[in-house]
């Protein structure tokens, strides 16, 4: 069955998480995505775990794509890139706003080459402002974009900390994909292609589904409230948690929790009388229905003694409980890559798409390639290099593969 992107070709020269996730997902829609890597790789070949020397982080946003190591910082680099560009259909990046430009690589020089060129930059605040130059990370669009704040408040006013996953990296790769689909529709409408580029403060404010409420100014406890931390987790008998998707301050929660426990006695304690008092007192009241729920050793079970549908219990489980289930084999939610050449096994989330006519996803068996693993092939049918051209240009240092070289002159990303 044919894949949906099967006649797209990227080239893929983005690190870290923002700009791979987005060519991870093209590859999984059936694109052929080739990662350039400077000869200092991807920073996130070096996380933790390693599988046998492969980064099972850097496994989960690379699978499918074919891996070449090239110094665009030396010239003759900048010229087999633009060899390739002729017959790709999308350059991706992550270089901080004018990098691109100063290797001569720029949106101009590519369009030039080839006029039906996409052109998708990633940044951390966007082209052509005042914090262009500014890097950025997950940590720092959390902490300027109103992430850390608001969750810390919604939590009570506990300290500010760091959420462990890197939200506004994911969330911009998203927006980042969508970008490039529309554009490369737009193409067929325009007849060329065009530069477009996604910044994350924007991808994480548009994301974070309590930022217009913030807007206002206004932070009610009272009345049908947005946002999910107001639905408890309470213990099991058998020393699991879980969370119940109630709020138990409203009316209708109230009303569930009296009736799903027989304590009709709750309605005359004057800590839960009314909306008002109940606020003031959600603790106490938590403890109370946390005590009622922890007679029972499932989610299934408490939202059966609950029986009402629109009520729902969900055990708290680790990624790797969940992929034990039977949900996740139905579904196919993990599939098995296979790092380097030694084809090391890695097992990675599957992407989310199921189509009824056509292909998508992660393959099983899909390469995690090491760095410059597939420099012969690509240079070869992407750049028309032949055996002894590639051999110069290893020797230079042009390309290059194996290790990666740590080498601080290179220009900075994001």
């Amino acid at each position: 069955m044919e894949r949906p992107l099967e006649d797209v070709l990227v080239l893929d020269l983005t690190r870290a998480v923002a700009g791979p996730i987005t060519g991870r997902l093209l590859a999984d829609l059936g694109a052929r995505v080739v990662k350039i890597e400077p000869p200092d790789a991807d920073l996130t070949r070096f996380v933790v775990p390693q599988v046998d020397g492969h980064s099972a982080y850097f496994a989960h946003f690379n699978a499918g794509k074919e891996c070449v190591s090239l110094d665009l910082a030396n010239p003759a680099g900048r010229d087999v890139l633009l060899a390739m560009v002729p017959k790709a259909d999308v350059v991706l990046e992550n270089y901080r706003p004018g990098v691109l430009d100063s290797l001569g690589l720029g949106y101009d020089v590519l369009s030039e080459v080839n006029p039906r060129i996409v052109v998708a930059s990633v940044s951390g605040w966007g082209h052509g402002n005042s914090r262009s130059h500014r890097g950025a990370f997950a940590s720092v669009l959390h902490a300027e974009a109103g992430v850390t704040e608001m969750v810390s408040r919604r939590r009570g006013g506990e300290p500010y900390r760091n959420d462990p996953m890197s939200h506004a990296d994911t969330y911009t790769g998203l927006h980042a994909l969508g970008a490039v689909l529309a554009a490369l529709h737009m193409r067929e409408r325009a007849g060329r292609g065009q530069a477009v580029e996604v910044s994350m403060a924007e991808s994480t404010l548009m994301c974070n589904d309590q930022a217009a409420t913030d807007l206002t100014g206004q932070d009610p406890q009272i009345g049908f409230k947005s946002g999910q931390n107001w639905s408890a987790i309470y213990p099991l008998s058998n020393g699991r948690h879980v969370n119940v998707t109630l709020d138990l301050t409203s009316n209708f929660s109230f009303r569930v929790m009296v009736a799903a426990m027989g304590r009709q006695d709750l309605r005359e304690d004057a800590r839960f009388a009314r909306i008002e008092d109940r606020v003031l007192h959600r603790e106490e009241l938590e403890a109370v229905f946390g005590e009622w729920v922890s007679q029972f050793d499932s989610a299934e079970a408490v939202e059966a003694a609950i029986g009402v549908k629109s009520v729902m219990a969900a055990e708290v489980r680790t990624v790797g409980e969940l992929a034990e289930t039977d949900w996740a084999s139905e579904r196919g939610a993990f599939v098995e890559a296979a790092a380097g050449e030694a084809a090391v096994p890695i097992t990675v989330p599957q992407s989310p798409w199921r189509f009824a006519d056509a292909d998508a996803g992660v393959e099983p068996g899909a390469v995690v390639g090491d760095r410059g693993q597939h420099n012969r092939e690509v240079l070869a049918d992407l750049a028309g290099l032949s055996d002894a051209a590639i051999d110069a240009l290893e020797a230079d240092s042009v390309v290059s593969a194996g290790a990666p070289i740590r080498r601080s002159s290179l220009p900075q990303r994001r």
